[in-house]
């Protein structure tokens, strides 16, 4: 138990990339500066979104690796952002067509690591789309500011990576950069489809969309106007990795209600170009806190997440409060739902 607790506050280390630490601090930040000084804000807010749905793409490999990253990651978070905000708008279709889309996402996430990450993300900009379809602007709207925060990212990676191999001897001698990083597609297709035929295959999809269904029940049922953050938690804490889902539950827990606490420290205190530095700020150590300490990455993203989808807004200690609440409702169902009943039922064999 004392192993289990020091880990949810211990810092692994790992090896810090300086440049892809900036970029990303940079590519949360312009949308939201740029908003400032034409006075949408919100609009910028919701650019930053797409900034975000993109800044793990196109990291790694040559130039055919990176660009069919950015693409893949950036064709599905659109699509699943705007299909979410046309959808969000009927509170009685939203939750089954959240679902839906988690349940598909992860049986398709299983092709490989860049699809379980595509899938991953499609999951939760399902979620976050939902919500944002119940505000004031449209799905195109929407779309719009989405897709130029995801262009804002892909061009700074991008250039990031071509700047590299135009200063470093190391990249003159190939074009597709270090092997074995490519998209093995077909492979993948074929491994899949063959799991496709044992029940391992099928039991994250189902583990993760009867959590979803769960989730999705009590929020309907819940009061509030900020729910969807229970659907949220659940698709971050029901993991592929079965073994992880505790740990990962505990850190969410704990770092969220850090997190609010975080938040609550700032209200009313920060403005307008306080708030751009922030999420500057935490977009720069953001890829490093979820290698280093998840608790730490949560309690830094809770606010963040807030300021992007309250839009603006002032947050208030209600909302935070809903935060603490709805995260750990999360927390319970993903581990009442899509954890513990499925551990318990692999410990009952034949003639035990």
């Amino acid at each position: 138990m004392r192993e289990h607790a020091g880990r949810l506050l211990r810092f692994q280390r790992i090896e810090i990339d300086v440049t892809r630490l900036v970029l990303s601090g940079v590519a949360l930040a312009l949308p939201v500066a740029v908003g400032a000084l034409t006075h949408h804000l919100a609009d910028g807010l919701t650019a930053t979104m797409g900034a975000l749905l993109l800044s793990a793409a196109g990291h790694e490999g040559g130039w055919r690796a990176r660009l069919t990253d950015i693409a893949a990651s950036a064709t599905a978070g659109a699509l699943t952002v705007w299909l979410g905000a046309v959808i969000g708008a009927s509170a009685a279709w939203a939750g089954v067509w959240i679902v839906a889309v988690a349940s598909t996402a992860a049986l398709l996430g299983g092709m490989g690591t860049l699809e379980a990450r595509i899938a991953a993300n499609a999951t939760v900009f399902t979620v976050i789309g939902a919500h944002l379809g119940t505000g004031p602007d449209t799905p195109g709207h929407i779309l719009l500011f989405i897709a130029l925060g995801m262009l804002t990212t892909a061009v700074l990676t991008l250039g990031s990576y071509a700047a590299s191999r135009a200063l470093s001897p190391l990249w003159r001698t190939g074009l597709e950069g270090p092997p074995g990083l490519a998209w093995p597609f077909r492979r993948n297709v074929a491994t899949w489809r063959a799991g496709l035929r044992t029940w391992p295959g099928w039991q994250f999809p189902v583990r993760l969309g009867s959590a979803m269904a769960v989730a999705e029940v009590v929020a309907h049922f819940r009061p509030g106007e900020h729910t969807y953050w229970i659907a949220l938690t659940v698709s971050l804490v029901v993991l592929r990795d079965e073994a992880a889902a505790p740990m990962r539950a505990a850190e969410r827990g704990l770092g969220t209600t850090i997190g609010v606490l975080i938040g609550g420290l700032l209200l009313g205190v920060l403005p307008t170009w306080g708030m751009v530095a922030l999420i500057g700020a935490i977009g720069a150590v953001r890829p490093w806190l979820k290698a280093a300490n998840y608790t730490a990455y949560a309690a830094v993203m809770t606010p963040l997440i807030t300021m992007l989808n309250e839009l603006g807004q002032d947050m208030s200690w209600a909302v935070l409060r809903e935060r603490v609440l709805d995260t750990l409702l999360g927390c319970a169902i993903g581990l009442g739902v899509g954890y513990l009943p499925w551990r318990v039922g692999r410990g009952r064999r034949p003639g035990s």
